[in-house]
């Protein structure tokens, strides 16, 4: 059905026709790529000009492949080339890599000039990602719940009385981490902790029971329910 095959291709170096051919089809395909992640996450954190990335991105993806074409030699000589560029962004959801990967394979396909498989790769994976918006693989919740707890002294079964308290109430937490901090050349602890799945009355039961029971200098609770999208 998609026969984009093009006559006398000369993959080393190809005509102007071939290569505006591909990277027209790389800039659309990316931009419906776009169009998928701009209506399937509309809740998901995303860098500036993530969009605008994966478009461009797909384009240089297929200059880069077309330019290296079979040769060997320029495909070792543009690994080391590119090897110098270090990308700073950091991408807080899984799920943003994967477009900006899906647009990085598009414009390769396009490069290589199999643009059947482009088509069909992109088709099928903005029918997946929107299948997936109206599932019930949305979103999960998450709640994320922590407890700190400064010790009024150096009190080595402090922690295990924590344990004990929180235990008593039929829930669970983790010691996350120790944080030490000096404050007027005295050194203080901060032990946090993560409760799993706690009912708020249980906590504020828990918090009165450690600041009643254990010498504290301070105990803060904090909690975050939020719903991901995948």
């Amino acid at each position: 059905m998609f026969d984009f095959s093009l006559t006398d291709l000369n993959t080393d170096n190809p005509a102007a026709l071939p290569v505006i051919y591909a990277l027209s089809t790389s800039f659309i395909l990316a931009c419906g790529i776009a169009f998928t992640y701009q209506k399937t996450s509309q809740h998901n954190t995303a860098p500036g000009q993530f969009i605008q990335s994966m478009i461009l991105g797909a384009i240089i993806a297929a200059v880069v492949t077309i330019a290296i074409g079979d040769n060997i030699g320029r495909g070792l000589g543009m690994l080391g080339i590119m090897s110098i560029i270090r990308f700073r962004t950091n991408m807080l959801h899984p799920r943003n890599m994967i477009f900006m990967f899906a647009a990085l394979a598009i414009g390769i396909s396009c490069g290589v000039f199999s643009f059947n498989i482009a088509v069909y790769g992109c088709m099928f994976f903005c029918l997946v990602a929107f299948l997936l918006h109206v599932s019930p693989f949305k979103t999960f919740s998450k709640k994320q719940q922590t407890l700190r707890v400064q010790f009024a002294e150096d009190r080595p079964e402090g922690p295990a009385s924590v344990l004990q308290i929180v235990n008593a109430h039929q829930a669970r937490c983790t010691l996350a981490r120790i944080d030490y901090r000096i404050s007027d050349k005295v050194l203080e602890k901060e032990f946090v902790y993560e409760l799993d799945a706690v009912e708020d009355k249980t906590c504020e039961k828990i918090i009165q029971e450690i600041a009643n029971q254990i010498p504290t200098i301070a105990v803060r609770y904090s909690m975050r329910h939020e719903d991901q999208p995948i």
